[in-house]
């Protein structure tokens, strides 16, 4: 059968790879004619561009890297204050390497010999102060130690009696807000016997305000007994946590 009016124009198809920039129309290819993959780093492409701030700092075509050296302190928002004794701490806050053992003190006995009596809960009268970096050992009224430093405490004491006999049990505490909370007892039972020592070693959590920490001493017996200010001594320090 043959054609009826004007044969119609010939379609040429292009060979492969001839398609040139020319022949497609402008916004003649959509999003949906490109393969995802294409579609995925053309937007992550983008938001790289869009995002990069940093001019000279921030570099790379695929992932992007931090030159060397190219944040300073100035960049950093972390708080109190960077130089030669500070660190950096996992809160982003600059803090002081180490810490001071304190509020810390010790004293002992002003009266080279005081007696008391025995069967009794005596509390020293430590008046003589080696040192006491805070003010808070109280060595001329009540004898005991109040920390304005919240913390956990070492505290450690020793008494020495003079003048005791075999077998007599001596006895040394820690009182707390006026109770006790702490003893160590020793009994004397070598032959000859004249002095004995007992001490007591104790952590502490006080509260930094109005917790206490005294130190008393007790021996077996109704006798008066002596003890020595030179073996006799009570001291604290705040353990750093």
């Amino acid at each position: 059968m043959g054609y009826v009016g004007n044969k119609p124009a010939q379609t040429t198809i292009p060979a492969d790879d001839s398609v040139t920039t020319a022949m497609v129309q402008d916004d003649a290819v959509t999003a949906d004619k490109v393969a995802n993959s294409i579609n995925t780093e053309i937007t992550a492409n983008t938001a790289k561009v869009t995002n990069a701030t940093h001019t000279g700092d921030v570099t790379g075509a695929t992932a992007l890297t931090i030159a060397s050296g190219a944040v300073d302190l100035a960049m950093l928002s972390a708080t109190g204050t960077a130089d030669s004794t500070t660190f950096l701490r996992g809160d982003n806050a600059w803090a002081a390497a180490g810490g001071t053992n304190t509020p810390a003190f010790e004293a002992y006995p002003t009266d080279y010999l005081t007696s008391h009596a025995g069967n009794t809960w005596v509390k020293f009268d430590m008046g003589t102060e080696v040192f006491d970096t805070d003010g808070c050992f109280d060595s001329s009224t009540n004898y005991r130690f109040t920390p304005t430093t919240a913390g956990k405490y070492f505290c450690y004491a020793q008494v020495t009696y003079n003048g005791i006999t075999d077998g007599v049990r001596i006895l040394s505490a820690f009182y707390k807000n006026g109770s006790i909370d702490s003893i160590t007892r020793t009994s004397m039972v070598s032959a000859g016997a004249n002095e004995g020592s007992t001490s007591c070693r104790y952590i502490f959590d006080m509260n930094g305000s109005t917790d206490y920490i005294e130190f008393y001493g007790r021996r077996d017996g109704s006798t008066s007994r002596y003890y020595l200010n030179h073996g006799t001594y009570f001291g604290a320090y705040r353990i750093l946590t």
